[in-house]
């Protein structure tokens, strides 16, 4: 590996650069409606963006559908929550520098320099953060401890969560250039394609085969999408750090750091402290219905992503845009949550007996609960579209402490009460964000103006 060299020209050329950012600021020419969607990259690119999460979901629903038939209960329990884990610690080991290539990538003089020191980083990131969880899993998850088995066992599970958090990272190169086809190419067909066909390659592995069939699908659309960006992107992605190019950025990455984690550690801790106070075959249970319920959650999230994008162009109609926003989620999630409730039963039979006697009525809160969790999406972009950062981490702490409090506290007289807490934090955060855009309404455009400049900062 090479460390930081004197700036050099970019490595992408001004020329394709600049064409770039004008293709991705250019407004629609056709008249018809699905010729401008095709040219608006806006539209073109929140549609691929809404298409990656459905086809993900959709993968991800028939993946554990595979492994609910082909392994036990128990170990389905403990894999699902040690991939849950996994998705955190990649998360973690990134420190906010998804949200920053986002940012500052399509005006970047170094984008692949860039692009090779987020790389990198993310790597020793995952040595840090991963390696320690697997030091202190006997203490903090004895279910888990089943990684730590044999040194080879070790080695792979760092390395598959390296490739879960280089993968989420280049998901954001990706974005950054307005290029989210790739998204869904990659982590859409091939990552969902190949999730599909390795469960049953690993069976005789129990639990760890089902974390190696999600882990090394990661693991080959990382690889793949790092070739993408080399070669349809043309950044010069390499073993590459610049620790002056991180320190300019680590104060915005840091803070969006903040918000997202408090936002993420409720989905992942939730199905740990099942599987601890209630066993394997509750949180198999718990796990399946959540991950139905986020089929149902999915629209709400690809329409927030939409929201944000629209929203932080010039001239934005806010207004507008959370209004159509707002009645889309409407839309989307009332019929999909009454579809849900009503077919809980024969659902969750799909997977087996035991998943529809455990978690009929645990699937049907998860999916009351849509309506929290679109209403809280809604307000925290909004949030985010404003610059509102702190009002942002202090809904998401609203929903980390609301959630967590009440499971911990209920989850001891029946699994249903894990869902409650979910959909009593999401409504409560998305109440104290909207109690935050209502009093940024109120300001002076000036006090308004000058506390979004504090926020970027």
């Amino acid at each position: 590996m090479r460390l930081e060299a004197p700036a050099r020209p970019a490595s992408a050329p001004r020329r394709w650069r600049a064409a770039a950012l004008a293709r991705s600021t250019a407004r629609p020419a056709a008249p018809g409606r699905m010729a401008g969607i095709r040219r608006d990259p806006l539209l073109s690119n929140s549609f691929f963006l809404m298409l990656t999460t459905v086809t993900a979901a959709a993968a991800g629903f028939v993946f554990w559908i595979l492994v609910a038939h082909l392994y036990p209960a128990e170990e389905v329990g403990r894999a699902s929550s040690l991939i849950a884990c996994v998705y955190l610690l990649s998360y973690f080991s990134l420190f906010g520098l998804s949200n920053t290539l986002v940012r500052h990538l399509p005006t970047s003089e170094r984008p692949g320099d860039e692009t090779s020191t987020a790389v990198v980083t993310a790597c020793f990131g995952t040595l840090l953060v991963s390696g320690t969880f697997v030091l202190v899993v006997p203490w903090i998850s004895p279910q888990l401890d089943f990684i730590r088995s044999t040194p080879l066992t070790v080695v792979v599970f760092l390395v598959l969560a390296g490739g879960a958090a280089v993968n989420l990272l280049t998901d954001s190169v990706f974005v950054a250039f307005r290029s989210t086809r790739y998204n869904f190419a990659v982590n859409g067909v091939l990552m969902g394609s190949l999730k599909v066909a390795l469960p049953a390659v690993f069976v005789f592995a129990g639990a760890m085969g089902i974390f190696l069939a999600s882990g090394i699908a990661s693991t080959v659309a990382a690889a793949v999408s790092i070739l993408l960006v080399r070669r349809r992107l043309r950044l010069r992605v390499r073993p590459f750090f610049s620790w002056r190019l991180l320190r300019r950025t680590i104060g915005y990455s840091l803070s969006t750091y903040v918000a997202c984690s408090l936002n993420l550690v409720p989905q992942i801790v939730l199905p740990l402290v099942v599987l601890e106070k209630l066993g394997p075959v509750p949180a198999a249970v718990f796990f399946i219905a959540f991950q139905i319920a986020n089929l149902v959650y999915c629209s709400s999230y690809a329409i927030g992503d939409a929201l944000f994008a629209e929203g932080s162009q010039a001239k934005a109609d806010l207004r507008s845009i959370a209004r159509r926003s707002g009645a889309a989620m409407l839309a989307v999630n009332v019929p999909a949550a009454a579809f849900v409730v009503l077919l809980a039963g024969p659902i969750l039979r799909i997977f087996g007996p035991e998943y529809a006697r455990g978690g009929t009525t645990t699937l049907v809160v998860f999916a009351v609960s849509a309506l929290g969790v679109a209403f809280y999406t809604w307000a925290d972009f909004l949030l985010k579209v404003t610059r509102q950062l702190t009002a942002s981490i202090a809904s998401n702490l609203v929903a980390f402490a609301v959630i967590l409090g009440i499971t911990l506290a209920t989850v001891d007289e029946g699994l249903v009460w894990a869902a409650v807490a979910w959909g009593i934090g999401n409504v409560a955060s998305g109440i104290v964000a909207t109690a935050a855009l209502l009093r940024s309404r109120r300001r002076p455009l000036a006090a308004r103006r000058r506390l979004a400049e504090e926020e970027a900062s």
